[in-house]
């Protein structure tokens, strides 16, 4: 743990003009085969960030005349999301993450994703998002349709607004704009109300219309993001400045540990035999007489680990795997000299039927059972 965030500092150090987009992470050997990771996401609060979106405010007392105080609620946005699905290792399936054009004015927007948790199982989800180009343009009339009567309160908006619109400027003085002054805002006159809405949703359509699939898309994934790692709708301003942290396990063997290291080395051994077949290797002493290997106390013990998950083969099977309609090839070393031993399995017929190469017992079966009949593994990917 001291080492990784020794290892970060000095990123850091080295880097401190650059925005360093990794999140800072803390580790911790829980046993001598896992180490779990809690990782560190912190959000830009400014404004101008992207990361956060103001949602509403909610109430959260009252003062001494009984008057009700509020205070500003923001929810995460993608970018902010996205940072936190990289951390926290969050997979999405290609063939159900896509969209789909449903008609020409709505498009349907699918995700699946899965992330791993701290106890090593995968939680799943899927989620989708739905975009129509009429609901969408109904919510653009209501909104501008409302600002043209009530008044735009953004500065910029009701600026803008005011160059090509006849209208008036008014002030509120039971709301306060950012430098604490009575807020000012800008109202259309009914003469270029209509003209007003309908410019303002053809600009926003037009900008729709050409991110709908996108939207849709984003939208499903995002969900999804929130409903696997629980992240609530709203935050305060004050929540937001803590960090989120996601923990994460992962597979991590500690070698300096000797009996992790005789485990590992027996686990390749078992790899290899399960290909080649394997076979007691005698160890010779001086005398040239045949002894066995002693018993100590770091041996291990390879029956009761059997089925430990930590111990399990990368080594896949090929009926169990394939890739684009093709097998998976199973490794066949270059160069590499075959030492026949025909004292025994010349006795037993493991022969293969083509070449009449001598083949142990796990190569003939697997054989049979595939091929119907003994081939040798370079037979085998000539027959496939």
């Amino acid at each position: 743990m001291t080492n990784s965030r020794n290892s970060l500092a000095e990123i850091q150090a080295k880097y401190q003009n650059c925005n360093l987009l990794i999140p800072s992470a803390t580790s911790l050997q829980i046993n001598p085969f896992y180490k779990c990771t809690v990782m560190e996401v912190v959000a830009d609060t400014s404004p101008s960030s992207g990361d956060i979106f103001k949602v509403g405010a909610s109430k959260v007392g009252e003062d001494q005349n009984g008057k009700a105080i509020y205070e500003d609620v923001y929810s995460p946005a993608k970018p902010l999301l996205m940072k936190l699905a990289t951390t926290a290792g969050i997979q999405f399936h290609p063939e159900y993450t896509k969209v789909n054009r449903i008609n020409a004015n709505t498009y349907e927007g699918k995700a699946f994703g899965a992330v791993r948790l701290p106890d090593g199982s995968y939680k799943t989800h899927a989620d989708s998002k739905t975009v129509n180009l009429d609901d969408e343009e109904a919510k653009y009339r209501l909104d501008f349709m409302d600002k043209s009567i009530l008044g735009i309160k953004d500065w910029r908006a009701a600026t803008e607004a005011a160059k090509m619109f006849k209208g008036e400027w008014k002030t509120s003085p039971d709301e306060k704009d950012r430098w604490g002054k009575p807020l000012k805002y800008y109202v259309i006159t009914d003469c270029d109300r209509d003209k007003y809405i309908e410019r303002s949703i053809l600009v926003n359509m037009t900008l729709l219309r050409k991110t709908a699939p996108e939207k849709a898309q984003t939208g499903a994934i995002l969900r999804v993001i929130r409903a696997l790692l629980g992240i609530k709708g709203t935050y305060t301003i004050n929540e937001l400045t803590k960090p989120f942290a996601v923990p994460t396990v992962a597979f991590s063997p500690d070698y300096t540990d000797a009996s992790v290291r005789q485990a590992m080395l027996q686990q390749g051994m078992n790899s290899m035999g399960n290909i080649f077949g394997s076979a007691n290797i005698p160890v010779v002493d001086h005398s040239q007489t045949f002894t066995t290997i002693p018993q100590t106390a770091e041996t291990f013990d390879v029956e009761a680990n059997l089925d430990n998950p930590a111990f399990a083969s990368d080594v896949f099977q090929e009926e169990e795997y394939e890739v684009a309609g093709q097998a998976a090839q199973p490794y066949e070393p270059e160069n590499q000299q075959v030492i026949k031993d025909t004292s025994s399995e010349q006795a037993e017929g493991f022969i293969c039927d083509e070449c009449g190469t001598t083949i142990n017992e796990r190569v003939f079966e697997y054989s049979i059972g595939k091929y119907g009949r003994p081939l040798c593994m370079k037979c085998q990917k000539g027959a496939r």
